[in-house]
């Protein structure tokens, strides 16, 4: 059972092998948490990156809006021709980048060139006349953020449409991005390294529940299997119900084994009890002068008796062994519940023509479907005819024969095993399924054959009654529910 568990350095060396190879959930979960926060911080750079392009553009670019205002208020028509006069404070205010380079052009539709830098590039999108556009273009080896900008000019005379193209290197504009964007990270990597340090934390936190059941466990006494009784999260409460089903389920496991060591031993003393006294009656009668053969041999035929009685209560308490395990480990499974029943059959028939009485199977049906154990079965049909052949045979004149009937139902097939014997008393038939009980102790048995019946068929959910048979005698009526194509129960 549970005792104090000792630190991994006094584990076995197969069970510190297995708990190097054993994954960590906590490992797995700051792992989670911190491919989370990756993609989320990434997102975030990401996002921080872009708005920090898009703010600067925004910044520089009001400086480049102003400059090209101003050098379009100085856009004139002379004499017919289209002139400008820079004006001065249009360059002061892009000097605020100091490290940016300034390229412009004025041109006509009329006169074309005016002035400027001749082989700047032609912007490319369609013209609003009045509204300033913004393009990016790569000009004398660097990227140019351009505004631009056409007008109409009118006189009495003539007409003009002039456009001024205003172009600023952007270094001052990663300049003030890559800034912004430094800034924004550290922020990012530093709420994100917190944020693991909780996540670390939290860990713990969150299984502590898991060592608290693991220490309640390790602080019991042995053989102490009462539930848990620890307050636990929501998440653990399942965990804890589990375990306190599977200790309830292993202390009825337990609680059979002592029983099925009871029974043993209360079925194994009386039958060696009395071998020894016939062993040592027959000994006494050898050793005394006269006795005769004929008394030798009736001695020697009951140490014979007896060691078949002792027999088969060794094979009933062996079968009764393999059926509890089985009923306890074995998931039920369809099966034709005619097998087992003719199988039974087959198995009883030489024994019960050696006691006088004929065993006849009465079914037809060609398959019968359920949910069960077949070996269980089995085992429970032989218990039920064995006794209806033993109590059939004994003091009863025309209790000559057994029948075992199978019958469908609109929901169940019904099983009867009929005997013509003297039957069973209303007020035992309460009490036949008790361990140990035995209606007549004149009849051979071990008072655990129809205990055993009662746990298969409970463990089958099927429904046994005791009913007597007319004229005489004693029927066993089983009732297991039907189990359809389609997986469901009827």
């Amino acid at each position: 059972m549970w005792q104090k568990s000792p630190d991994h350095h006094s584990l076995s060396e197969e069970e510190n092998r297995a708990l190097k190879k054993a994954p960590s959930l906590r490992f797995r979960f700051i792992l989670a948490g911190v491919l989370v926060i990756g993609i989320i911080a990434g997102l975030a750079i990401n996002l921080i990156f872009d708005y920090s392009q898009k703010l600067a553009d925004l910044s520089y670019d009001r400086l480049l809006r102003s400059a090209l205002l101003q050098m379009d208020e100085n856009v004139s028509l002379i004499r017919n021709e289209a002139s400008i006069d820079i004006p001065w404070s249009a360059f002061a205010t892009l000097a605020q980048a100091q490290e940016d380079r300034v390229f412009y052009k004025v041109e006509s539709v009329k006169q074309g060139f005016i002035t400027g830098y001749q082989d700047l590039g032609t912007p490319t999108g369609p013209s609003v006349l009045d509204e300033i556009q913004f393009y990016d273009q790569e000009y004398s080896g660097e990227m140019v953020r351009f505004a631009w900008i056409e007008r109409y000019l009118t006189d009495p005379e003539t007409a003009d449409t002039v456009r001024i193209v205003l172009g600023q290197t952007r270094l001052s504009r990663e300049e003030m991005s890559t800034a912004i964007t430094q800034r924004a990270v550290e922020v990012v990597v530093f709420i994100a390294l917190v944020a693991i340090a909780l996540i670390a934390i939290g860990s713990h936190l969150v299984l502590r529940p898991l060592h608290r059941i693991e220490w309640a466990l390790e602080e019991r006494v042995m053989g102490d299997l009462t539930p848990l009784d620890i307050n636990t999260p929501k998440e653990t409460h399942h965990l804890k119900v589990a375990i306190n089903h599977f200790m309830a389920r292993l202390q009825t496991n337990l609680e059979q084994l002592e029983n099925y060591t009871a029974d043993a031993a209360h079925q194994l003393r009386t039958p060696l009890a009395s071998l020894r006294a016939l062993a040592e009656n027959a000994r006494d009668n050898i050793s005394t002068a006269g006795t005769s053969p004929h008394a030798q041999y009736q001695a020697l035929e009951n140490i014979v008796k007896q060691c078949d009685a002792l027999s088969q209560t060794v094979t009933l308490l062996l079968n009764q062994a393999v059926v509890s395990h089985r009923l306890q480990t074995h998931r039920l499974e369809p099966i034709n519940l005619l097998e087992p029943i003719r199988a039974s059959c087959r198995a009883q028939a030489v024994t019960a023509l050696h006691q006088g009485v004929q065993l006849s199977l009465d079914c037809g049906l060609t398959t019968a479907c359920i949910l069960g154990d077949g070996f269980a079965i089995q085992q429970m049909m032989q218990n039920l005819i064995e006794n209806a052949v033993r109590y059939s045979a004994v003091g009863a004149n025309n209790a000559t024969e057994v029948i075992v009937q199978v019958r469908a139902f609109e929901h169940f097939y019904r099983v009867e095993v009929i005997d013509y014997g003297g039957g069973i008393p209303d007020v035992e038939k309460e009490r036949v399924f008790e361990r140990f009980y035995r209606g007549r102790y004149d009849i051979a048995g071990s008072g655990v054959g129809l205990a055993m019946v009662k746990d298969i068929v409970d463990h089958h959910g099927a429904k046994i009654e005791i009913l007597d048979t007319h004229p005489k005698g004693t029927t066993f009526q089983v009732d297991f529910r039907k189990f359809s194509v389609d997986g469901d129960t009827v």
